[in-house]
């Protein structure tokens, strides 16, 4: 981590990296790592209202009273929260697809970096690709139709 980026860090995503780095070094080691004198880093620490306790060698967010503390424990999930809000829609989605159809898992060997693939011409339905397209672009867009062809061939087999 350099000077200007652990400058610009916000104190909530500063705290714990250098507490990671406390597992190893001490305070004067890390601000020597970052290049900034050791007073300029507990300063910047401090920002946030965060303090340092020698014992457990990490920084903790300082709670004033009963009420912040509520409100700090609270704020803890706001980003999961307002992650849920916004993928609300997908999350109904993917847990309706996962209801109907269960689970698709690719079979090992479709991805398989020693694979060699090969390219095959086929006659197909053209109703049936269309559809069978359709589906994929709905519920596995971030799939490869290739692969998608691959596992329906291997389930096949299977049955």
């Amino acid at each position: 981590m350099d000077k200007q980026t652990f400058i610009t860090m916000l104190p909530n995503e500063r705290v714990p990296k250098v507490n990671k780095l406390l597992q190893d070094h001490d305070l004067k080691e890390i601000s020597n790592l970052i290049g900034i004198p050791s007073s300029s880093f507990s300063k910047l620490m401090r920002e946030g209202d965060y303090i340092y306790h020698k014992a457990d060698k990490k920084y903790y967010p300082f709670i004033r009273s009963e009420e912040e503390k509520e409100k700090y424990s609270q704020s803890g999930n706001n980003d999961e929260i307002t992650f849920i809000k916004q993928n609300l829609g997908t999350l109904k989605k993917m847990i309706r697809q996962f209801e109907e159809q269960g689970l698709l898992l690719l079979d090992k060997r479709i991805y398989s970096k020693n694979a060699n693939f090969v390219n095959k011409s086929i006659r197909m339905n053209s109703d049936v690709y269309e559809e069978f397209t359709r589906f994929s672009e709905e519920f596995y867009p971030h799939l490869k139709t290739q692969d998608l062809i691959a596992q329906a061939l291997i389930d096949a087999m299977n049955r």
